[in-house]
């Protein structure tokens, strides 16, 4: 643990690639489709929008394969698909794992995921720390502990920080729970309809 265990660095899985890119032949065919039938498009018209889209979902997996979080003895890396952040050991101010909001939106999206805070309240997800790459508290541990040894003996929270971290999870609390009434509410409404329906039926 601590600064022995690095670097670490953290990227897609082979099979995930595999299924990214299967999923986006897919799509790309799924797109591409209605374009290809319409006799009223023009051909090159045809061409270049499945030239465009070919090359956008090129640079799509090119891109996902790219992303990555690394964790060195200068403080933690993450290059995701249109940028690179890094967070040097004295100015993280947390790092924790969370559920994921948005894990119910498709069936291979992560349940857990892992952020790093700075002096700034502002945080960064830690790309592929999630529980479908990597046994993530085992993870967060060693990156604690790296973080704990190498943030220098003079570091202190920053209260700022903080209180922009809480007021942020506070906002996040209420909108999951609204949308959670709101989703159970559009369930209620679609079971009493069905019993009005068929009641009449």
């Amino acid at each position: 643990m601590g600064a022995r265990a690095l670097p670490r660095e953290y990227r897609i899985k082979p099979g995930r690639t595999a299924v990214l890119i299967g999923a986006v032949g897919l799509g790309s065919l799924a797109a591409l489709m209605p374009v290809w039938t319409d006799e009223s498009i023009v051909g090159w018209v045809k061409l270049l929008v499945t030239g465009l889209l070919l090359a956008f979902f090129g640079w799509l997996v090119m891109a996902a394969r790219r992303c990555a979080t690394s964790v060195d003895l200068k403080g933690v890396r993450v290059r995701t698909m249109v940028r690179t952040r890094r967070v040097a050991w004295e100015d993280v101010q947390d790092i924790r794992a969370v559920p994921n909001p948005s894990a119910h939106m498709a069936a291979n999206a992560p349940k857990v995921i892992a952020y790093v805070y700075d002096t700034a309240g502002r945080r960064v997800q830690l790309m592929y720390v999630d529980d479908l790459h990597v046994a993530v508290d085992r993870e967060i541990a060693a990156i604690r502990a790296a973080w704990t040894e190498l943030r220098g003996e003079d570091w202190e929270p920053s209260a700022q920080a903080q209180r922009r971290i809480e007021r942020r999870d506070r906002r996040e609390s209420r909108a999951f729970l609204a949308l959670a009434w709101f989703s159970g509410l559009v369930f209620l409404g679609l079971i009493v309809f069905l019993v009005i329906l068929f009641a009449g039926a």
